[in-house]
C-alpha cells in the first residue's frame, strides 16, 4: 500500500512537471520572431529607426512579435537578402531604390539624377501620390512597402582629386550600385561606374581597386570610407530613397491588429529617422573633415546640363513620370 502511494505520488509530480512544460511551450510558442537585415551599422539613423521600429511592434502586439535586428550585412547584401525576402526565407530588409530597381523597374526613376529640386520636394513627392503609385508597383512584386528611409544626398569622394565639375570625373573609377539609371548617369558624368559590393567599397579604396565612390556625409562616415579617401565634393547628384520592406508572405500571416501595429510603428519610425538624420548629418561632415578635403560645389549647373539629356533619354523607360515628378510643388 505504501508503494502504490509512493507510485501515485511520484505520477502526480511528473504530470505536474509535463504540464508545467507544456505550458512554457506554448507561451513561448506565441511569440513570433522575425529578422530584419540592413547593410547599416547599428549607429545610423536607418538603423536607429529599425530599434524604434521593433520596440513599437513588440509594444503594440504586448510582447506578441519580437523583431531582432542584423546589421552590417551579417545576412548578406542588399540584393542577396531581397531575394531571401521574397522567398520567405528573412522577414525584412532595408534596401535602397538603387537596388530595388532590378525587383521592380519604376523605382529606378528615383536614381535619375538631380531630379529632385530640394529635401522638401523629395518627401512631397515619396509621400504624395506619386510615391503612393510606386508603392503599389512594390507591393505586386512579392513584398509589402512598410515605409521610406531618410537617406540624404550623395556626393562623390575619391582618391585622385577634388570634383569641381564634370570634367574632374573623366577616367575615374566610381563604385555605384547596380541600377541601370546610375552607370547611366556615370558616364554621362564622364565617370566609368563600376559595382562594387557596399561591404568591400573601404577595401577597394585602399588598395585603388576603385578611385571612389558617391554617398552621403553619413555614410561615408559610418562605413570609416573617410579613413581611404582624400576628397569629398558635395556633387549633391542624387537623392535616393531607402526603404524598410517585408516579405508579402510574412506579412499575410499577419492578423488585422497585428498589421495595424505594424503600420503605427512604421509611421513613427519614419518621422524619427528624418529626425535622426538631420541630427547626425552635421556631426558626420565634421568627423569627415578631420580626415578628407571636403569641398562645396557652389554652382551645380554644369553638372545638371550634363545630365539633361538623359533625362530625355529615359522618357521612353518612365513615360511622363519624370516630368510629373519635377512638376511637384
Amino acid at each position: 500500500m505504501k508503494r502504490t502511494a509512493i507510485v501515485l505520488l511520484a505520477l502526480l509530480v511528473l504530470g505536474s512537471s509535463l504540464a508545467f512544460s507544456s505550458g512554457k511551450s506554448e507561451s513561448a510558442a506565441q511569440v513570433k520572431k522575425m529578422r530584419l537585415s540592413t547593410n547599416h551599422p547599428d549607429t545610423t539613423p536607418a538603423s536607429k529607426g529599425y530599434q524604434l521600429f521593433a520596440k513599437r511592434v513588440q509594444e503594440l502586439t504586448n510582447g506578441a512579435i519580437q523583431i531582432d535586428i542584423f546589421y552590417s550585412s551579417v545576412l548578406g547584401s542588399e540584393r542577396e537578402v531581397m531575394e531571401q525576402v521574397k522567398a520567405g526565407a528573412i522577414e525584412m530588409t532595408h534596401i535602397s531604390a538603387g537596388f530595388l530597381a532590378a525587383f521592380v523597374p519604376v523605382v529606378d526613376v528615383f536614381n535619375v539624377p538631380y531630379i529632385f529640386r530640394s529635401h522638401d520636394h523629395y518627401w512631397k513627392v515619396l509621400t504624395g501620390p506619386i510615391g503612393k503609385e510606386i508603392i503599389d508597383q512594390i507591393d505586386k512584386s512579392g513584398v509589402k512597402h512598410l515605409y521610406w528611409v531618410e537617406a540624404g544626398s550623395r556626393s562623390f569622394y575619391n582618391n585622385v582629386k577634388p570634383i569641381t565639375k564634370p570634367e574632374d570625373l573623366q577616367g575615374l573609377k566610381i563604385r555605384v550600385m547596380g541600377s541601370e539609371v546610375m552607370l547611366k548617369t556615370m558616364r554621362a558624368l564622364g565617370a566609368n561606374p563600376t559595382t562594387t559590393a557596399y561591404a568591400e567599397v573601404y577595401n577597394a579604396l585602399q588598395t585603388k581597386v576603385i578611385d571612389g565612390a558617391e554617398n552621403s556625409a553619413i555614410s561615408v562616415a559610418s562605413m570609416k570610407h573617410n579613413e581611404v579617401a582624400k576628397y569629398f565634393s558635395l556633387s549633391e547628384h542624387m537623392k535616393i530613397p531607402d526603404m524598410l520592406l517585408m516579405g508579402m508572405a510574412a506579412y499575410n500571416k499577419l492578423s488585422d491588429k497585428e498589421k495595424e501595429a505594424f503600420a503605427q510603428a512604421a509611421k513613427e519610425a519614419q518621422e524619427f529617422t528624418k529626425a535622426e538624420w538631420n541630427r547626425q548629418e552635421s556631426q558626420a561632415m565634421e568627423i569627415v573633415k578631420k580626415t578628407t578635403q571636403v569641398n562645396e560645389i557652389p554652382d551645380k549647373t554644369p553638372f545638371i546640363k550634363a545630365v539633361m539629356p538623359l533625362h530625355k533619354e529615359l522618357s521612353a523607360k518612365f513615360g511622363d513620370l519624370i516630368e510629373r515628378i519635377k512638376a511637384v510643388q
